[in-house]
């Protein structure tokens, strides 16, 4: 018998996850908190404005009531976008009484620097009951069938081993890992980097251009997530790595198509058009702020700040960074 699961965040990538995990035998509720995406996911059984197409099973509850999803759930899986994330965790607090958490959300929060596992402890005491999950899952893909892998982070090794067990199915391959630090950073970062890839692009720049520049923005990466406490090995992996390509690469990426509509509409003309979270505009400011607090140079990100922020020309940007000086790899 599959287990009760609650999932809070009705985006793509929740849906998406419901759907799945609703597949290979758990019993699902889903929950909206806003009330007129709440009546369309009932009307309808699909997110109609942020993911068309992918029907949520009848079989799933749907519900905006955080109090239902504690009724129904054993396990919680938080996938509300990051700058949600602490209100969400807030209004859970109260019902929380030591259900393992599963966060899905990628994302650095801007006031503090702080990962959501660190926001999660901040707010409810979950005695390290909790797990990250992250790599390349486009949800799109996922949600259509997709062989894809993936990697749940808990610092308890034998948690870790059991939320594998749960999301692991016949097209989504899950690993463990124990570096917490290594597999939220890398999932925050490559949303940065993607900006840039997409802005390459959109300038129609070419293969060379852009391997190069995930290459040094993969760098940046490993430099960042170490000084904060990760693990090298985990960014050359999919929570890594992994991610980065996909996000850097796939046409179904917010943050890629985001960096290519600065060259080619505006930022602010394709922010009003799109419906959707662009998760690394406000991850740029978290990680540009968090590297002059450490004092960790990390030339891409900034002028990818620059750029997004102060509205400094990509073209002037790149020839900045071409212009450096020399320097060892």
């Amino acid at each position: 018998m599959g287990k009760k699961i609650g999932i809070l965040g009705a985006g793509g990538w929740g849906i998406t996850l419901t759907c799945l995990l609703e597949r290979t035998g758990s019993k699902v509720t889903l929950w909206e908190p806003i009330k007129k995406n709440y009546t369309s996911l009932q009307k309808y059984r699909e997110n109609r404005d942020y993911f068309p197409g992918v029907r949520i099973p009848e079989s799933v509850n749907i519900t905006d009531s955080i109090g239902k999803i504690f009724s129904f759930s054993d396990i919680l899986i938080l996938v509300v976008r990051s700058t949600f994330f602490r209100e969400t965790v807030k209004k859970i607090k109260r019902f929380y009484t030591g259900q393992p958490v599963i966060i899905g959300t990628k994302g650095i929060e801007i006031a503090t620097g702080k990962r959501m596992s660190e926001i999660l402890m901040d707010e409810i005491s979950t005695n390290l009951n909790y797990g990250i999950l992250s790599g390349p899952t486009i949800a799109r893909e996922i949600a259509n069938g997709m062989p894809s892998a993936a990697v749940i982070a808990s610092p308890v090794e034998k948690l870790g081993l059991a939320f594998q067990n749960i999301i692991s199915c016949d097209t989504l391959r899950v690993y463990t890992s124990t570096d917490v630090v290594g597999v939220e950073i890398g999932g925050a970062f490559k949303n940065v980097v993607a900006i840039g890839s997409g802005i390459i692009d959109g300038l129609g720049l070419g293969i060379n251009t852009k391997s190069s520049y995930i290459t040094r923005g993969l760098n940046e990466m490993i430099k960042i997530g170490c000084a904060l406490g990760g693990k090298e090995k985990t960014f050359r992996g999919l929570s890594g790595i992994g991610d980065l390509i996909t996000t850097s690469f796939s046409k179904y990426s917010r943050n890629r198509s985001f960096g290519e509509a600065i060259i080619k509409t505006g930022k602010e003309k394709y922010l009003k058009k799109s419906r959707m979270v662009i998760e690394g505009i406000p991850t740029t400011k978290a990680f540009y702020r968090l590297s002059r607090k450490m004092n960790v140079e990390l030339p891409i990100t900034a002028s990818l700040y620059r750029i997004i922020y102060n509205g400094a020309k990509p073209e002037d940007e790149i020839k900045k960074l071409m212009q450096r000086k020399m320097k060892k790899e």
